[in-house]
């Protein structure tokens, strides 16, 4: 029996927080983020005040967030501060204080559990000439089951931009992106293994050089063919159980 993967050759693995880069030159534009990608550049000439960018998980959109604060930053004579915030850390007792401190904001992963109410105060405080908010969410905002008319009315006003599923182009510069995050130097044979055999889309190729990182890690061996193999099955296997939970 082959040996190479049993648990007594395994070792522990160290504690490791890939560095994930945020720079404009590290974000590659293709047909399917193109559109967003030329949203954000458009600023300050944005048609509203604000603006959305949806898509699904591990798509980029934090990543043009980024893009768009820097872009904020070399606009103006002085550095402001353009907060990232998570949608569900907006509240009632925070509002006032988030539209008197800061004129730029980017707000994440807007979903139905939002505080409406807060929000709705939130798009007033902003509504003006010399501010300026990016939303990002998993969906278009127009799709949002809220309950408060007209908090509802007024994000459906804000242009929204979708982030397609990546075609190959893509996926080549983002699975080299995500291993070379993690420090790791593949040769052409993995890339086209991972190519010809993944799901297209963002999240599983995120997740699958996640498992292949942390495979790899704890065998101490360098990602091989084998390993990506292993990494398919183990991401496969939890897809089927979260069927169930």
């Amino acid at each position: 029996m082959d040996n190479r993967y049993n648990d007594k050759t395994k070792q522990y693995k160290l504690q490791f927080s890939p560095k994930t880069y945020f720079g404009e030159e590290d974000f590659m534009v293709t047909s399917c983020n193109e559109a967003a990608y030329n949203m954000i550049k458009m600023w300050p000439h944005w048609p509203h005040f604000a603006a959305s960018i949806y898509g699904s998980k591990s798509s980029g959109k934090t990543h043009l967030a980024h893009i768009w604060a820097a872009q904020i930053q070399k606009s103006l004579p002085h550095p402001v501060a353009v907060p990232f915030i998570q949608a569900q850390q907006v509240n009632m007792k925070n509002v006032n204080k988030l539209a008197n401190e800061n004129h730029y904001l980017v707000i994440e992963n807007i979903n139905a559990d939002i505080n409406e109410e807060a929000f709705f105060h939130l798009y007033n405080f902003f509504n003006l000439p010399d501010r300026a908010v990016l939303f990002t969410s998993e969906a278009p905002l127009s799709k949002l089951p809220l309950k408060l008319p007209d908090l509802r009315s007024r994000l459906n006003t804000i242009p929204n931009i979708e982030i397609l599923q990546p075609d190959d182009v893509m996926l080549t510069a983002l699975i080299a992106k995500l291993f070379n995050d993690r420090q790791i130097i593949i040769g052409q044979d993995i890339l086209e293994y991972i190519l010809n055999h993944t799901e297209r889309s963002f999240d599983f190729v995120t997740r699958l050089i996640a498992e292949i990182d942390d495979i790899s890690w704890t065998y101490g061996r360098a990602v091989t063919i084998p390993i990506v193999k292993e990494a398919f099955n183990a991401i496969s296997k939890n897809q089927q159980l979260e069927l169930f939970i």
